[in-house]
């Protein structure tokens, strides 16, 4: 009997001493502490909008002072712009043998949820840290993050098209030997769309009478906004030849000359050009080569027809 009471008494003691630490509690705690009061899964470890719409476990939580004892703040300045009154809350673990070990975890401030996955080294001190997946997903998209059984870290967008077809957009990233998650792979079955070309001045007033929007076609066209009066306006010429071959784009001021005539001479630009109006049209002529401000095979010459 008494041989089965020490027995006892010892794996108690055993079983008190592998209990995980409350990392929440006053006691100061180590890495090791902390990583393991994550719970250990197997691969793959999945996150999803279902996943951050769900109310989180309040005996999951990770006190804000606690985590950021052992990970950076800056991980997450991106989504939330500052570490006050984010709560976070353990979801997984997963250690590569005599390796790294990885955490999953979600940040919550307010109505924001972002899930996130974390590299502590084989000496147990943060490495690496990156964003998975937020709960602002647009509608009509759906998402989905996590670590694969290989190890590689996906993060997926979906979303219909409107003739039904399942469109998706993947990206793969790995955790290297620098301390790094790097993208190894992306991936999309959707369409090419070819990129619209920045306007700078688009939003600016255009009340004079030769204000608007002029263009040969979507590629070669000039926006004319109001300037300080009548006599000066602001312009954007952006132009695309040769199938792409000859590209070039010029913002600036054009100053009244003569009637319907506007030219633009900038005392440290060798360039000229003349813009010269009708009711519906502008005939734009470079008076000076303007070959620091497109391709030298081309030239802003041409007439673009005034539009909405």
């Amino acid at each position: 009997m008494r041989g089965l009471i020490s027995a006892l008494l010892v794996f108690g003691l055993f079983s008190c001493s592998n209990k995980p630490k409350d990392i929440n509690g006053e006691e100061p705690i180590e890495s090791a502490d902390f990583i393991n009061a994550f719970t250990e899964s197997a691969l793959p470890i999945l996150f999803t909008d279902t996943t951050l719409g769900k109310k989180q476990d309040p005996n999951l939580l990770i006190k804000n002072k606690t985590l950021l004892g052992f990970i950076p703040d800056s991980l997450f300045i991106n989504a939330f712009g500052n570490t006050k009154n984010i709560q976070f809350y353990r979801k997984s673990r997963y250690k590569v043998a005599s390796e790294e070990t990885y955490l999953f975890f979600i940040a919550v401030q307010k109505e924001k949820k972002v899930a996130y996955i974390v590299c502590f080294d084989k000496n147990l001190e943060y490495s690496a840290g990156m964003e998975l997946l937020q709960n602002n997903s647009k509608e009509g998209v759906s998402a989905e993050a996590g670590m694969d059984k290989k190890m590689t870290v996906v993060i997926q967008r979906n979303k219909q098209s409107k003739e039904g077809k399942l469109i998706y957009n993947k990206s793969a990233y790995v955790y290297n030997t620098e301390g790094l998650f790097t993208l190894i792979l992306t991936e999309s079955n959707a369409p090419f769309e070819e990129p619209s070309i920045y306007n700078p001045i688009d939003s600016f007033p255009s009340k004079e009478i030769f204000s608007g929007n002029y263009s040969i076609d979507k590629k070669n066209f000039i926006s004319i906004r109001d300037g300080v009066n009548a006599n000066k306006l602001l312009f954007f010429i952006s132009i695309s030849k040769k199938n792409g071959g000859c590209e070039g784009s010029l913002r600036g001021d054009m100053t009244k000359v003569k009637p319907n005539v506007f030219q633009y001479n900038k005392a440290d630009d060798h360039c000229i050009i003349e813009f010269t109006f009708t009711k519906k049209q502008v005939q734009v002529k470079e008076l000076e080569a303007c070959g620091n401000h497109r391709g030298v095979r081309c030239s802003f010459d041409g007439q673009f027809r005034k539009g909405r």
